[in-house]
């Protein structure tokens, strides 16, 4: 779908289809196995044969899932990234679908024993809209986690004249967690690109207060991780 197709729809915007390279660069320092994000997300894993992967981008944690469950769906509205996720090799094959994660639903697609989103959920639209939808595609004793980015409640570092400046801070991060500054310096391309300031203009991250009242709101017993690593917390919610 052309980017006018998404703004006459109502659908959302493939913005990654023109971050999409710089985009593979930083996920693979994010994804890469000694990453304290990886870390937290595999001890999360539960049991299952199914599993899908919400804006699962070019494809990282899909083979990740690939060898612990048999049956792995990757959803995205990038079709250059899943040009990027089908080149990688899995254990099973991962059914990667060029749609948007909001058009899911338990009827067609079935339920999952996991639901994973990592990086996506904020771009998706109005937390009560979105974590509803999520929750519903969790097969009994399931389980939804969701990692996605947060701001300081005490700052707006991501507002558009501060981009700069939250930039060159994850970037900071990034070096610190890793000690790649290539990678570091990918994300600083990525997060001063065009369509990268157009999509954070478009899209904010809430706050982690604004993240806990609204997880809390819609996933009851959910279990939250402030800073996760800086800039990114997370969610963990199992079905009765």
């Amino acid at each position: 779908m052309s980017d006018e197709e998404s703004r006459v729809h109502n659908r959302p915007e493939p913005f990654f289809d023109d971050l999409a390279d710089l985009y593979e660069r930083f996920t693979r320092v994010r994804d890469a196995a000694t990453s304290p994000v990886r870390s937290w997300l595999v001890s999360r894993l539960p049991p299952g044969a199914r599993a899908v992967d919400i804006g699962c981008g070019s494809g990282n944690n899909c083979v990740l899932l690939a060898e612990r469950y048999d049956h792995v769906v990757g959803v995205d509205i990038s079709r250059r990234m899943l040009d990027i996720a089908a080149t990688k090799p899995s254990r099973v094959p991962v059914r990667y679908q060029h749609r948007s994660a909001l058009d899911l639903t338990p009827a067609v697609d079935g339920r999952f024993d996991l639901v994973l989103s990592v990086n996506a959920v904020f771009h998706l639209g109005p937390a009560p809209e979105v974590l509803p939808r999520l929750r519903d595609l969790v097969a009994p004793g399931g389980r939804l986690v969701v990692i996605d980015i947060t701001q300081p409640d005490d700052e707006e570092v991501a507002r558009p004249a501060q981009q700069s400046a939250y930039a060159f801070d994850t970037a900071r991060t990034l070096y610190e967690v890793s000690g790649d500054a290539d990678a570091a310096a990918d994300s600083l391309r990525m997060m001063l690109h065009p369509r990268w300031l157009e999509m954070s203009a478009a899209h904010m991250p809430l706050t982690y207060a604004e993240f806990a009242h609204a997880y809390r709101a819609h996933l009851p017993g959910v279990t939250l991780t402030k800073d996760l690593i800086p800039t990114m917390s997370a969610a963990v919610w199992d079905a009765p």
